[in-house]
């Protein structure tokens, strides 16, 4: 099957490139990873204004319409540069299971903002005991005649601290419910943590106590929340699949220009057949994977069927979890001593590969998946 890209495809491309190459050097990515949100308010602005946010929002609530083909276009130059902000969260997982799951006035109030920047809505996906279980969530809700009642903690909020909306399962009497939770306005107590993470993008811990929301509040039906969990990881897993994959063909390339230019016993080490063998080695990993998460990001855009389009997900995230680790451990052998050093850029790869391997679904979650849709 043909991945190649088309004229559309690669005006995106070399536009998102361009940009990010001059508003994202590894300054900024640097700066970003210590910064409290993770993320300047005029950068994602910018990217608003620049209609990357609404690439998959349908055309009548002020998106472009496009399909996850097109975005993981976006999504592989986003990986590349490491560039910052919660793009998956908000404006793939987050707008995609409000275009599949909400109501009319859902659409109508929180798509075209989340298409501007101006809304942000992320997931939260992380049960109390670490794992993406969505029956280990630890939050319940209880149906009054004023709403519901939500309490509990959802662990590890991707930029939580920023986010205008949570999408945030609860249990309930009629079963799984998803909420999209005003954390910064809702009635009752929240107390929103800052969890340290390794790859520096801010994470939260959301503790609430008798938060009241409105009926209007709940995505889909009541009781029918593990099929919004369901496309949410989905859609997550693709994306951040196509990220890493944009991360460890930015690491492989640099790494080749490196043990061009470093020299060892009179000669450039990339002389020496063990990393010839490295660079091999790393640059058809990319390509593994590359057309593993070029088939998600299809599969998705394609329709395809639930249990087949689950399967080819899980495989282009598996691939990316396990090559992509490999891929950033050799660059390391081949950088010696100063690609650990807070000044060169190859640590802020590797730490962000690491964390992203356990973002919807580690790499045990989907061969497990694997087994079960075959």
């Amino acid at each position: 099957m043909d991945f190649g890209l088309n004229e559309t495809q690669e005006l995106i491309r070399s536009s998102v490139a361009e940009y990010l190459s001059d508003r994202s050097p590894s300054d900024f990515v640097r700066a970003m990873a210590t910064d409290e949100r993770g993320c300047t308010d005029d950068f994602w602005r910018e990217i608003g204004e620049l209609g990357w946010l609404g690439l998959i929002v349908p055309e009548e609530h002020g998106g472009s319409g496009m399909d996850m083909s097109d975005m993981a276009v976006l999504l592989g130059e986003w990986g590349t540069a490491l560039a910052p902000g919660p793009l998956v969260e908000s404006a793939v997982v987050s707008a995609s299971a409000i275009s599949e799951f909400g109501s009319d006035e859902q659409k109508a109030d929180w798509l075209p903002s989340i298409a501007t920047g101006e809304t942000v809505v992320v997931p939260s996906l992380v049960g109390m005991d670490g794992s993406t279980d969505p029956n280990a969530m630890g939050v319940r809700a209880s149906e009054t005649s004023n709403g519901w009642v939500i309490s509990g903690t959802s662990r590890f909020v991707p930029y939580g601290n920023s986010a205008d909306l949570v999408l945030m399962p609860a249990e309930t009497d009629a079963g799984m419910t998803v909420f999209a939770v005003p954390v910064k306005s809702a009635e009752g107590t929240v107390n929103i943590n800052r969890v340290k993470m390794a790859s520096g993008a801010p994470a939260c811990n959301i503790d609430m106590n008798e938060v009241v929301v409105p009926t209007a509040t709940v995505v889909g039906e009541a009781g029918g929340g593990a099929d919004v969990v369901d496309h949410m990881m989905l859609y997550g897993a693709a994306a951040r699949a196509t990220q890493m994959v944009g991360a460890g063909s930015a690491v492989t390339n640099r790494t080749i220009e490196y043990v061009k230019e470093r020299r060892q016993f009179g000669r450039p080490i990339g002389a020496f057949q063990v990393i010839q063998h490295y660079m091999a080695d790393m640059a058809t990993k990319v390509k593994s994977a590359k057309h593993l998460a070029d088939r998600a990001a299809w599969a998705l855009s394609a329709d395809v069927n639930g249990a087949m389009a689950s399967r080819i997900v899980s495989q282009a995230k598996w691939s990316a979890n396990t090559l992509m680790h490999d891929i950033v451990w050799k660059a390391h052998q081949s950088h010696g001593a100063i690609g650990f050093t807070w000044e060169h850029d190859l640590h802020l790869y590797t730490r962000r590969v690491l964390s992203w391997r356990a973002d919807f679904g580690d790499s045990d979650s989907h061969i497990e998946n694997l087994g079960r849709t075959l």
